[in-house]
């Protein structure tokens, strides 16, 4: 029945009430929770009202009814309906929540180490919400979400590189507080990307090369039976470095490039306050495989001919990426082989972070702050 009910609610009104949304609100699974303003709009729209308040001031009853055709299904669905808006009058003694309500909620969080894995705890008051639809979207990925239950005070998450996040606190649908999370990586941290926790190192920096791993670790990768990457991260407070004007210039090779880690693939990070940069490498015949992110720009490569920045990485090459007013150019061996824009500032620089399929070594980088032509990094 509530698979049905489900359906027919996306037919009429274009959302998508699940059938775990709509046991709750029937009382056939135990929760304590208030329906969300969501789901009362929704189901109000379906009796043929505008929303929720407009079903509460007019306390119509009979025209959903009238105008639906019902399946031949049974008379089970018909009780169903009319099991569903009794409850929507029931709850009418419970307020929903307000704006108002929100205006007094608080949203902060701490990181519990300076090390990683890193668990970080947020500290919230809820304000007395009554609520089935209430979580914390951790960072950019919508499905690393923490519920939340009316009455908690706190929720921890835990984090296994470092990054600058956005945490956002969501009632209701909306989001109702947000701060940055910036977890630094206190110089540069190396990771095998082992799932789901990585393996942490402290690459090699030497005279000639300015980051490396050690034998012990290559022998690791290499001994895998299956794609294993290697990555090299620096987050920090870089200055006020403007993602939108600067200029990369780095030397790249991969030491390893047998079975698995044939196509030569790695990446190149620039990591924003407000965003991201992230340029794919890789051998000729692979690159359809790639896919390449300019802040809110993606590119997919089974889409898009991504050819241009094919390149043989086994020996020395050498990568810049430039960036003037939101305009990337994007060089391979003193040749201009790729071009494009994105629209949505990307902040101030906050890191970098260099990831290879199997692994490769970072001879140098230089990072330049375009508006003034000074090297930053």
């Amino acid at each position: 029945m509530f698979a049905e009910l489900s359906g027919l609610i996306l037919n009429k009104c274009g959302v998508d009430l699940s059938t775990a949304t709509l046991k709750r609100f029937f009382g056939t699974v135990k929760h304590d929770g208030t329906p969300s303003i969501t789901t009362l709009d929704t189901l109000s729209q379906f009796a043929g009202y505008e929303n929720w308040r407009s079903f509460k001031l007019t306390g119509r009853r009979k025209s959903w009814l009238e105008d639906l055709q019902l399946p031949n299904k049974g008379i089970y669905l018909t009780i169903g309906f009319i099991m569903a808006f009794i409850v929507i009058v029931v709850i009418g003694t419970r307020r929903p929540n307000s704006p108002e309500d929100f205006d007094m909620v608080s949203f902060s969080s701490r990181s519990v180490t300076n090390s990683y894995p890193n668990s970080v705890v947020f500290d919230f008051d809820l304000n007395g919400m009554e609520s089935d639809d209430m979580y914390i979207q951790q960072f950019w990925d919508p499905t690393k979400t923490i519920t939340l239950q009316p009455g908690q005070t706190q929720a921890t998450g835990i984090y296994y590189y470092p990054g600058y996040f956005r945490a956002r606190l969501f009632i209701d649908g909306d989001t109702v507080r947000q701060h940055e999370l910036f977890l630094k990586s206190n110089g540069w941290l190396g990771t095998i990307d082992y799932e789901p926790v990585p393996k942490y190192f402290r690459p090699l920096q030497a005279q000639s090369i300015a980051l490396s791993l050690s034998e012990k670790i290559a022998k690791e990768i290499e001994q895998s039976s299956g794609e294993l990457t290697s990555t090299y991260s620096y987050i920090n407070d870089l200055g006020n470095v403007d993602a939108d004007n600067f200029k990369l210039e780095t030397e790249l090779k991969i030491n390893y490039n047998d079975k698995w880690a044939v196509c030569q693939k790695a990446w190149i990070y620039i990591i924003g306050s407000k965003g991201a940069i992230f340029i794919p490498f890789s051998i000729l015949g692979c690159s359809a495989d790639n896919n390449m992110m300019l802040n809110e720009n993606f590119i997919d490569g089974s889409q898009t001919d991504l050819s241009a920045l094919s390149v043989d990485l086994s020996s020395l090459s050498t990568i810049s990426i430039e960036n003037n007013d939101k305009a990337v150019e994007i060089e391979i061996n003193n040749q201009l082989v790729y071009t494009d824009t994105y629209k949505k500032p990307l902040g101030k620089v906050v890191g970098l972070r260099f990831e290879f399929v199997g692994h490769g070594e970072v001879k140098s980088f230089r990072l330049v702050d375009q508006k003034d032509n000074q090297v930053v990094f």
